[in-house]
């Protein structure tokens, strides 16, 4: 019997001579070395069709082996991109995204898994090199996100800033300046600058870092309102959720710097008033205002400090068998760090709600776990039940403010309004709890239903108007209005094309009798009182229903109203929820680089 044919595979591998059925074979062409059995060779074949398709299987000529040497093959290597090359630039940018989205370290790019990452899925890419990424990469896409952010500024009428003072868990404080503003009746919000700061920040040195950023966009003239985050470390878990260590820790720290900047209920900007600053920016610096998203945490933090023991208990209960089902479901780590509860009041409140109306389905009757958690009675859960209701319009009105793309300004009025009427309600097993909110609301709420701006902001929404308020605050706030568009007819910004001259008709002679000069005279409402009353008489629009695509579809009808709903109703409530970064991996100039390319990206 003839001896079986060798595979003409194995001419393009080096295979060694041990007689062993199962061994190693290493490529001629490239590094790899693969296991296989010399009776399938399977495996080798598909590693030349997918990798060097280029080479063909023929058989080789056995005095070629004899006689010479294989013919050693290169493994033709892609093209590198140019540095001009649209996919080369457009991948430059997506990696600058990348790592200031993520806040990652800059030295990723020299990192040997990083390498050999971007070899394996895009060989043609140049990885650049650290220096070149830091001070070439980023300053180009800072460079072109600071352009495009002062055009942004220059297309909008009204600007409102707010500025934005926190410590990091590294124990770092970093102090921002974001803006909200409305171009093409879009809600834009932006960050103009973000850095770290030490030591004591006097309200002239943060006035001093504000007016340099007016500086730079010189945009003065249309600040609306500066709102100030005025309450560091007000933060508060529910009772019976137990926060972890470090968040304790930043709390703590975060109430520290905020005696640094001069306490909570005065803002960061408190001492700007009293200062001595002569900057023609300071008019606009030192109109500011509270931020009413952190009133509201303090309302909430106040108010759970009566919440009854009873409640804690259960509260407790909940805490301890939604930990324990989120440690008995298998999950990865990735997967357990994204899903792991927050230790704010918000999130641990959804948490309650879900555990209580899913017990059933993913945690059982939560029966006892770990020896502490005993199921929930009949009570108990009317207790639980009745606490979740209590908080639910504070839960509702935070995520509304903090929502993208809405008008909050005008929620504020009209949010208080939503939260007494609430509380008045009785309430069965949580009366000292109600009580205290009612009185935490009258102490940090009420103040916002006389602030002007949040007035003209309610009014100049048209789906509110001025349906919620009656008597003499109605008539108030229409003759407020009415002014408002008086003053906008002298007012060069907000004036649009002049009318037509209307004829005006011969004057009327003297009365015969003076008895007679009481007599009705003809009266001709001015444009401006016509356009006012016109907004107030016609329905106000469905809540669901954008007010900013009104005010669009109305600014030829309302050539007055239109410019002042723009100016208002870019107010925000809070400062931008996703700021808050905390990295100490980055020098302070890479830091406030990268802030501003992941805040700003959007504007690309």
């Amino acid at each position: 019997m003839s001896k079986r044919r060798a595979s003409v595979v194995f001419d393009h591998f080096y295979i060694p001579d041990n007689g062993e059925e199962v061994c190693k074979a290493r490529c001629k062409y490239c590094p790899l070395e693969m296991s296989f059995n010399r009776k399938a060779t399977s495996n080798l074949l598909n590693h030349m069709k997918r990798k060097h398709a280029s080479i063909p299987l023929d058989p080789i000529s056995s005095l070629t082996n004899q006689c010479s040497p294989l013919p050693t093959f290169s493994v033709p290597q892609p093209k590198k991109w140019h540095s001009s090359d649209p996919s080369q630039v457009q991948a430059d940018r997506a990696l600058v995204n990348l790592i200031a989205g993520e806040q990652l370290p800059v030295s990723l790019v020299e990192s040997p898994l990083f390498l050999a990452f971007m070899r394996e899925t895009q060989p043609s890419y140049n990885v650049p090199s650290r220096a070149h990424f830091v001070n070439t990469l980023v300053c180009q896409q800072y460079n072109l996100l600071h352009g495009q952010l002062e055009a942004l500024v220059r297309a909008a009428q009204s600007i409102c800033l707010t500025v934005d003072i926190w410590s990091g868990e590294q124990g770092g404080t970093y102090m921002a300046v974001t803006g909200h503003l409305i171009v093409d009746y879009t809600v834009r919000s932006v960050l103009f600058s973000c850095k770290r700061v030490r030591g004591r920040q006097t309200g002239e040195e943060i006035l001093g870092y504000c007016e340099s950023i007016l500086a730079i966009y010189n945009m003065p003239s249309k600040i609306a309102i500066v709102v100030s985050d005025n309450t560091l470390g007000s933060s508060a878990g529910l009772p019976g959720f137990q926060p972890r260590v470090e968040l304790r820790q930043e709390v703590g720290r975060a109430q520290v710097k905020l005696e640094a900047v001069g306490g909570c209920e005065g803002g960061v900007l408190s001492e700007v008033d009293g200062g001595t600053s002569t900057s023609c920016a300071t008019q606009y610096i030192s109109q500011h205002e509270p931020s009413f998203a952190h009133a509201l945490q303090l309302v909430v933090r106040d108010g759970l400090l009566a919440t009854s023991q009873a409640t804690i208990d259960i509260l407790t209960k909940v805490s301890a068998a939604a930990a324990h089902a989120w440690d008995s479901t298998p999950a990865s780590a990735t997967d357990r760090l994204e899903e792991q509860p927050k230790d704010s009041w918000n999130s641990q409140l959804k948490l309650a709600k879900s555990v209580l109306a899913d017990q059933e389905e993913k945690l059982g009757p939560l029966e006892a776990t770990a020896g502490n958690c005993d199921g929930l009675s009949g009570l108990e859960r009317a207790v639980l039940e009745d606490f979740l209701n209590i908080m639910r319009p504070f839960e509702e009105i935070t995520d509304r403010i903090q929502g993208e793309r809405v008008v909050p300004a005008s929620l504020v009025i009209p949010s208080i309004r939503g939260i007494r009427k609430h509380l008045s309600s009785p309430s069965e097993h949580n009366h000292k709890l109600v009580v205290s909110l009612t009185i935490a609301t009258e102490k940090w709420l009420s103040c916002y239903e006389d602030k002007t701006s949040y007035l003209r902001a309610t009014v100049l929404d048209p789906r509110l108007k001025l349906r919620w308020c009656e008597g003499d605050r109605l008539s108030r706030l229409k003759e407020d209005l009415l002014s408002l568009t008086s003053a906008a007819d002298t007012d060069p910004r907000h004036q649009g094309p002049a009318p037509a001259p209307e004829p005006q008709p011969p004057p009327k002679k003297k009365c015969l009798f003076p008895f007679f000069e009481d007599e009705p005279q003809d009266y001709t409402p001015s444009p401006h009182a016509e356009e006012v009353e016109t907004y107030l008489q016609e329905p106000c629009i469905p809540y669901h229903q954008d007010p900013l695509m009104f005010w669009r579809g109305n600014q030829q009808r309302f050539p007055r109203l239109a410019p002042l709903a723009l100016h208002y109703l870019c107010i925000p409530a809070s400062p931008v929820p996703s700021l808050h970064p905390d990295s100490s991996r980055l020098s302070d100039v890479d830091f406030e680089n990268l802030m501003f390319i992941k805040l700003n990206s959007g504007l690309l």
